[in-house]
């Protein structure tokens, strides 16, 4: 990091130039974005024009909160040096208000705007930290120069004038490759971006990098890959052949793919020595965007593993092509940068995308009904972490205020769970002629890009294309505060549920694992000698198991089989330091007497309706 723009030796410079709408004031917006070449620390210096203001006095906004986010991020936080001029140069009176408003006097006169802006990757790591896929990246002068735009981390744009149509011009170095999902024309030195509004710009972020790059096909959809990886270990192709059945599970669910394009922009640091890795969350994961999706996720040694990773992560981000791209409401629609409305469908845009996130996959061969199960149950078991007796619309409408922001991630755990039962009663009241599925093609249909539904209407047009008693549904379970009716519901699909079971299980006791980072080694923690068949004790370093030396790419490959149920009684050999001593400890999985919380299996006994439910559900043999 730390260093200029494309390198001091280029000076490239950014321009961004806003065409007016007939409707619109006459003007435009034009705003260079140039490196400082002297600089120490990573700082673009901004150069706005304005568009003919028609007002005495207006407020230059820069975003609180962003469509896909949940929390607020205030990114005027990170301009300095903020002065307006008219068009003979002299200063306007400024006043800044909080973090995001800069309040301008005699804006009829208002002809230019300049600040700098830092870049948020390098910001101090404390609860404010924002989200790397969600900030901004200025690296020009490592082995991987890399430019992460998201636009709204660098401009803002003047209260009443939020949809005049934009034009970015970008001077680059020749090396360097922008990827986005912007329509754009290019040459070697400049490209041209175009949005209809901030509302579009914002939607559109670009990763410039020396290219590695493909593309392919996939349910009429041109699907693009651009990778940054800071140790070369990740390539754009592999990737690419990963995210390719998935895309094509997609098109074939979707019938066709909701949008013509999609870019997948995929930043891989180096967990070992990476500087933007937020130590204090981890901080990786992706955040959506209509035709593209960023990503910040560690390299990996372990390619399968990384396949798993990326498939996981972008399945999700990949389906929100259809909410809330083709599905919102009008608060998303219309989107309040500066003092942002949240809707009430967290259950809908998070909750049903993580359904039909791992549902398409089982649907397509590329999970098995067992997979699919068990992460269900593990949504069941983390969504018990989160209060009880919360209104899950509640919820979505005051998710940025307290105590509802601590209570976000459960969107994609009791938001899934709302989403499975859900299609169950839908396919059950409607004898298999209608599916969850069904449902939102047909909002797709009503609504689609550039559409909104009003959030108090959506529920009952879901109910509307489905059941009466489809209203009860939500009543209890997502506007009321009912525990969802996990054990009737899934039963109806053959699978027996219980908080609590009694069962026999294969196991090597109690073990569990942490990594010390500042050693670099996994070792044993909460055990006790007596409960687990190693002999562990709390500290105890795992070098091997079965002679295979343990990383920390492949730990969870190694480890994990330790701490889950076996599928037989086959020994496994530990390599273990205690202190100074390096020691073997073998052992043999044993038959315990447990109480399993979250119980989820098939039922032997399983009625021909309720495998005909399932089989439907999955689509799958039975």
């Amino acid at each position: 990091m730390r260093h200029p723009l494309f390198g001091a030796a280029v000076g490239a410079l950014f321009t961004l130039t806003a065409q007016a709408q007939t409707a619109a004031p006459a003007g435009a917006y034009r705003i260079n974005v140039a490196t400082q070449p002297a600089a120490s620390s990573d700082q673009l210096r901004i150069v706005v024009n304005t568009p003919p203001v028609r007002e005495d006095q207006v407020t230059y906004v820069m975003p609180s909160v962003v469509p896909g986010s949940y929390s607020k991020k205030d990114y005027g936080r990170f301009v300095q040096d903020f002065v307006a001029y008219d068009d003979k140069g002299k200063k306007l009176k400024v006043k800044r208000e909080g973090d995001n408003l800069f309040v301008i006097d005699k804006a009829k006169k208002l002809a230019r705007l300049e600040y700098s802006v830092d870049d948020t990757w390098d910001a101090k790591q404390d609860d404010s930290y924002i989200f790397q896929p969600g900030g901004t990246n200025f690296d020009g002068g490592t082995a991987h120069p890399n430019f992460v735009l998201n636009h709204y981390g660098l401009y803002g744009y003047l209260e009443g004038y939020k949809m005049l149509p934009y034009e970015v011009k970008v001077q680059h170095a020749p090396e360097l490759y922008a990827a986005t999902g912007l329509p754009a024309r290019r040459t070697s030195t400049e490209d041209t971006f175009t949005a209809d509004s901030y509302v579009s710009l914002a939607d559109g972020p670009i990763l410039y990098s020396k290219p590695d790059t493909t593309s392919f096909v996939a349910g009429g959809a041109r699907i693009g890959v651009a990778v940054v990886s800071e140790m070369g270990k990740v390539k754009a192709r592999q990737v690419a052949e990963t995210m390719r059945p998935m895309a094509e599970a997609l098109g074939q669910f979707f019938g066709k793919m909701p949008v013509p394009r999609y870019e997948f922009l995929m930043y891989f640091p180096d967990f070992q020595t990476s500087t933007v890795i937020n130590r204090k969350t981890g901080g990786f994961g992706a955040m959506e965007h209509s035709y593209s999706s960023v990503y910040f996720l560690p390299e990996r040694d372990d390619t399968a593993a990384l396949n798993d990773m990326v498939r996981e992560v972008a399945s999700h981000e990949f389906l929100h092509m259809l909410a809330p791209l083709n599905i919102h409401s009008r608060e998303i629609g219309e989107f309040d940068f500066r003092d942002p409305k949240m809707s009430q469908h967290l259950w809908l845009y998070e909750g049903v995308t993580e359904y039909f996130a791992h549902l398409v996959q089982v649907r397509a061969g590329l999970t098995t009904e067992e997979q699919f199960r068990e992460t269900m149950q593990e949504k069941i078991r983390d969504a018990d972490k989160y209060p009880a007796g919360v209104s899950f619309t509640e919820m979505s409408r005051r998710i940025l205020e307290s105590p509802y922001d601590k209570m976000y991630e459960n969107v994609y755990k009791k938001g899934a769970l709302i989403g499975l039962l859900l299609d169950i009663r839908i396919q059950e009241l409607t004898s298999g002629k209608k599916t969850l599925r069904d449902v939102m093609l047909a909002l797709r249909d009503k609504y689609g890009p550039s559409r909104s539904f009003e959030d108090a209407q959506l529920i009952p047009e879901v109910v509307a294309l489905t059941h009466p008693d489809v209203q009860q549904f939500f009543d209890r379970y997502v506007v009321g505060t009912e525990p969802l009716p996990l054990a009737e519901y899934l039963s109806k699909i053959g699978w027996n549920y219980a908080d609590r079971a009694p069962a026999k299980v294969l196991a090597f006791g109690q073990l569990g694992f942490r990594y010390d980072e500042k050693k670099q080694e996994f070792q044993a923690a909460e055990v006790t000698p007596q409960t687990n068949a190693f002999g562990l004790q709390n500290g105890d370093v795992i070098v091997a198991v079965d002679g295979q030396p343990v990383t920390l790419q492949n730990a969870e490959r190694q480890l994990r089989p330790l701490v889950e149920e076996p599928d037989a009684k086959t020994p496994v050999r530990l390599t273990v330091r205690r202190g100074t001593t390096t020691t073997e400890a073998k052992a043999v999985p044993r038959e315990y007497e447990v109480e399993i919380r979250y119980y989820l299996k098939p039922s032997a006994a399983a009625t021909p309706a309720q495998q005909a439910l399932r089989q439907q559900l999955l689509n799958t043999k039975g």
